[in-house]
């Protein structure tokens, strides 16, 4: 007998959206700490996996996203390549830095953190309001949600339409020699 799949498993599969599903159903029920937390880290991967795609193949490009000491392996470190590169936008790459700005507060403060913080407030309320949700956040918490939310999908919808075979950097680099090429 065959058995019907579940939307949340369906859902988790999509091609595209499958890992952000899984994220928002991990952080359904987490607590300030853990929602914030949890979508810093997808949100740090995430501008790994589009850095990866955009940038040419090869151990070079691997080498700056991930291992030991790697240039572009720290939140910072990625949002910053990604719009210097012109992988996030202006609004993107305000969001993202205010999120890794609470994201430090709640993980380097061992006595605990919460939106009522009057900092992380005031970084929540200074992001962007979502571009897909219409309705207002209530909160600074549900800002902050809201509008990582947002930005979460946009760049995963990105990351679909880069890599071998889609859009990629553009070698620009230039060859001056006094013969003729061979």
């Amino acid at each position: 007998m065959a058995t019907r799949e579940s939307s949340k498993d369906i859902a988790e599969r999509d091609e595209t959206f499958g890992q952000f599903n899984r994220l928002l159903a991990l952080t359904r029920d987490e607590d300030d700490r853990g929602l914030v937390l949890s979508m810093a880290a997808f949100a740090e991967d995430l501008l790994g996996r589009l850095l990866c795609a955009y940038l040419r193949e090869g151990k070079a490009s691997a080498d700056l996203i991930e291992g030991f000491n790697a240039p572009l392996g720290t939140f910072s470190a990625r949002n910053k390549a990604a719009y210097a590169v012109g992988i996030v936008s202006d609004h993107q790459y305000a969001d993202l830095e205010l999120a890794r700005k609470i994201r430090n507060e709640f993980a380097h403060n061992w006595e605990g953190c919460s939106f009522e913080k009057q900092n992380v407030r005031v970084w929540a309320e200074a992001m962007s309001p979502s571009r897909i949700i219409e309705r207002e956040a209530p909160d600074p918490k549900h800002k902050f949600q809201q509008s990582m939310a947002c930005t979460l999908v946009e760049l995963q919808y990105l990351l679909s339409s880069l890599g071998p075979g889609k859009r990629t950097v553009q070698v620009i680099a230039a060859h001056l020699s006094t013969k003729p090429p061979a």
